[in-house]
């Protein structure tokens, strides 16, 4: 008989991970939105947590107002994607690359990369139709697919100062954006070579790419991206007003981030309706797509997983056990911000639960710089490695696979670019 007691007594780094195994084993059989609400109460009894407590934080985290308007956006880039697709701007899109890109490759780099410049939850929901597209009738397994379009969605991440969780690193390693940009260059490149040496490969597709560069395939893309364009432009833009608004008129309420990513999405609806002339009934199916409520339900079901993990304080026991086990301090600068990351499956998350504490731990007397990107870089890998990944898991929900068959074609660009971040590390250490 198993001792209950032993079971509760079991150290919170080894509960996350029988978690987590349990999560990717329970993903085989049913959808993930059903997975992570049971697991969810599973962790919080075992941290010893009342059944009460644990559905009351589930319930305080799904119903607050940040989470409520998040999932208002990603239901509306649902929409959004939909009347892409339906007004034929995808295909032009597609199309377009293609008349610029030499080869297949460099439009299945180039599309997903694009729509990674867009710092919105669930971004990659813009590009796996287009990826999709992109392959037309090719014979390419789901699961292939979604990592096609998911690693090239992040490569940018490393650098892109508009993401932010990129801005709360920098502010926390006390570094300057510029500095930071430039040094995680070497880091994005090698991303990009990742998945070209890798990804890629296992594709094998051909037929795409005119071999010249194309004046008139430029002009049409531009006019098809124009509306993409135009969210993130209106996005930034009523952001800006908003916490303009809000510091002129020293107004204290927080207003959501994805409060000018809604507005700016229904702006885009508006404008894609109006300038394809799209015909009633194509509106109303976008509007009424079926995959709005899983998406809806994923996102709950994210949120009240990472409030669970949060307020049964399993984070901040785990950090306390990698101290106490006298784990050597380039080891807890490497795995805290990797299990943050795998654990949490967002930027901000790994960033604010691990990287005040990693940055704490930088030698006195050396530059930090070798270091911040050591901890950024792996915990970027543990956010492209977590299954509760929001842009992995819209996805895996786009493409219908499960993260275990998707997992088959993610290890070897993940190793390439852990022992690529290693290299980095190493040299800047030498050479700043």
């Amino acid at each position: 008989m198993i001792d209950i007691a032993f079971l509760f007594s079991l150290p919170a780094l080894l509960k996350i991970l029988l978690t987590f195994a349990a999560l990717l084993a329970l993903n085989r059989l049913f959808p993930l939105y059903v997975c992570l609400p049971v697991i969810s109460i599973m962790l919080g009894l075992w941290t010893k947590l009342s059944l009460y407590a644990v559905l009351s934080i589930m319930a305080q985290e799904i119903l607050s107002l940040p989470v409520l308007i998040l999932s208002l956006a990603i239901s509306l880039i649902v929409v959004f994607s939909d009347l892409l697709r339906r007004s034929g701007r995808l295909d032009s899109i597609v199309s377009s690359v293609k008349a610029i890109s030499p080869t297949p490759g460099v439009t299945l780099v180039v599309l997903p990369a694009l729509i990674g410049l867009l710092p919105m939850p669930g971004g990659a929901l813009f590009s796996a139709p287009m990826v999709e597209t992109a392959l037309g009738k090719a014979r390419v397994k789901p699961e292939l697919k979604l990592i096609v379009n998911y690693w090239f969605r992040h490569v940018l991440e490393f650098l892109w100062p508009l993401y932010p969780g990129f801005i709360l690193a920098v502010s926390i390693f006390g570094i300057s954006t510029w500095q930071f940009v430039v040094s995680e260059v070497p880091a994005t490149f090698g991303a990009l070579l990742a998945g070209v040496l890798f990804i890629l490969p296992a594709l094998q597709v051909d037929g795409f790419g005119t071999g010249r560069f194309s004046s008139r395939g430029l002009l049409d893309f531009g006019v098809a991206f124009f509306p993409i364009a135009a969210v993130v432009g209106l996005m930034f833009i009523l952001q800006a007003g908003v916490d303009a608004g809000t510091k002129y008129w020293e107004i204290s309420v927080h207003l959501p981030q994805q409060l000018s990513m809604a507005g700016a999405l229904a702006a885009g609806i508006m404008y894609v309706v109006a300038a394809n002339a799209m015909k009633r009934e194509d509106v109303k199916g976008a509007l009424l797509n079926p995959g709005i409520v899983s998406i809806i339900l994923m996102v709950f079901s994210i949120m009240a997983f990472k409030g669970v993990l949060t307020e049964s304080g399993t984070i901040d026991k785990m950090r306390v056990e990698l101290q106490a086990y006298r784990i050597p301090e380039i080891a807890v600068i490497i795995l805290l911000p990797l299990i943050a990351g795998l654990v949490t499956g967002l930027a901000l998350g790994f960033v604010g639960s691990s990287l005040p504490l990693v940055a704490t731990l930088f030698p006195a007397g050396e530059s930090i710089l070798p270091y911040a990107i050591l901890a950024y870089g792996f915990g970027i890998v543990g956010m492209m490695l977590s299954p509760v990944h929001l842009c992995f898991l819209v996805t895996q929900e786009y493409f219908q696979t499960n993260a275990w068959d998707s997992y088959t074609f993610l290890w070897k660009p993940v190793l390439f670019i852990i022992g690529w971040i290693v290299l980095i590390f190493i040299l800047y250490k030498v050479v700043i």
